[in-house]
């Protein structure tokens, strides 16, 4: 009888990472049985999300299914696959949209098999990210099987593991001292009209395609904020080309357009001018970015410099509408606009209490502008990747308000109330979540 040795486990971030690495290797076995089968040849290399798009176009007209033309590759995928160090995606097989999300899906996919293998993340280690506040820290308390890692306490956070460092690792001679300062980090943060549709064809370059943001977009956007960016340029850059990401700040039942860097007049370029076209007219809403590495609140809950330069931003172009609305509206082709239009300023990082005091504070001195967080424009995005109808309550107050009555109304359990379900969710309801 031969003794057995001693047992040994696989770490949960190496599963993932071996079945993820599967994923872009090549089709699976059952995928090339199905295309011997139809008669149709997989590339060896092939990644397994292509290899699906491939067979369900050859499956086009028997299982009625519907494909969008991609007009062109675009160049932010050929900087994935240089960053990666992979051949870039010279043509499409189908030439469809679904097939360019598919090559998108396969370079994230290995950029996370590459952070899950450079960073080992296990359950208890305690880790940081650029994205975060200085000096945040946190502990791991899942490996999703996308890849993304998940921590524990409040407020929920997670990160794909490229843009996470281990600070100290379960076992290690630091680890209890960082622990504790884990918990102590997050102490210290805690804080009618009718429309003719005529009138918009000026503005047809910049309506949406669809309104739902691919997931390449959701990606682009997080890597974003999780590497720590702290230039605002690349932030404009991603939602310029991936303007569906904030779709969901107006109500666009029959058309949305993003319209980035409009020249009012030659004296003031808002960053963005959203219109969502709807059965009550046209819904305008002005936009102004900033970095997410800035403060909403200063540390006495007074609006911080840059938030409330962002707020005056808003105000010089309300103050040039009114002076120049017949000039914006018949010139410029902004038909509806006008200085009552809804402003919004996205800055900083996750920070409810402190969107909801900052947008109170202002109210105060003039009405109609809300301050919110790129990550509360980055829920927004993904709600609406799982509910194509889904309305933000900006969107759905701000339309309320033109119209003078109730004509979009919000179920207790919309995902609208996320900022306020996220506050009661517990770790392990929020690793639950569909992101």
């Amino acid at each position: 009888m031969t003794n057995a040795g001693p047992a040994t486990t696989v770490p949960r971030w190496q599963l993932v990472a071996d079945r993820l690495e599967r994923e872009v290797a090549g089709p699976t076995a059952e995928q090339l049985d199905i295309a011997d089968r139809l008669g149709i040849y997989l590339p060896e290399l092939l990644p397994v999300p292509v290899a699906a798009v491939l067979i369900r176009k050859s499956l086009e007209a028997e299982l009625r299914l519907m494909f969008r033309v991609a007009r062109e590759i675009p160049r932010v995928l050929g900087d994935i696959e240089d960053e990666l160090g992979v051949a870039r995606t010279e043509r499409l097989h189908t030439g469809t949209r679904e097939e360019l999300s598919a090559w998108f899906e396969s370079r994230y996919i290995l950029k996370t098999v590459r952070g899950l293998r450079a960073l080992r993340p296990q359950v208890g280690d305690v880790v940081v990210s650029g994205g975060w506040k200085a000096g945040e820290r946190r502990v791991i308390s899942t490996i999703h099987d996308s890849g993304r890692v998940f921590m524990k306490l409040r407020p929920p956070r997670s990160a794909w593991p490229n843009n996470l460092e281990v600070i100290e690792r379960v076992g290690s001679p630091g680890y209890a001292a960082a622990f504790r300062s884990a918990g102590e980090s997050l102490l210290d943060s805690t804080v009618s009209f009718s429309t003719n549709l005529d009138n918009f064809l000026p503005l047809a370059r910049f309506e949406l395609e669809n309104h739902v943001p691919e997931p390449e977009a959701i990606r682009a956007l997080e890597e974003l904020l999780e590497s720590g960016e702290q230039r605002e340029e690349p932030l404009q850059q991603v939602l310029t080309q991936h303007p569906e990401l904030l779709a969901s700040t107006v109500v666009g039942g029959w058309k949305t357009f993003v319209i980035p860097k409009p020249r009012l007049g030659s004296e003031y370029v808002p960053d963005f001018l959203v219109l969502g076209i709807n059965s009550v007219g046209p819904q305008w809403v002005t936009i102004e970015i900033e970095g997410a590495r800035h403060k909403i609140l200063t540390k006495q809950g007074r609006l911080a410099q840059q938030t409330r330069h962002a707020l005056d931003q808003v105000e010089d172009w309300r103050e040039w509408l009114a002076r120049n609305v017949s000039y914006a509206q018949m010139e410029r082709g902004f038909h509806g606009l006008t200085s009552r239009a809804p402003g919004l300023v996205i800055i900083g990082r996750d920070d409810p209490v402190a969107e909801r005091q900052a947008s109170r504070a202002r109210s105060e001195e003039s009405a109609r502008i809300a301050v919110h967080s790129w990550d509360w424009l980055l829920r927004g995005a993904r709600n609406l990747t799982g509910n194509t109808l889904y309305k933000t309550r900006f969107a759905a107050d701000n339309l309320n308000e033109q119209v003078g009555r109730q004509v979009v109304s919000l179920p207790a359990s919309s995902a609208s109330t996320f900022d306020e379900i996220l506050d009661d969710l517990d770790q392990e309801e929020f690793n639950r979540m569909p992101w």
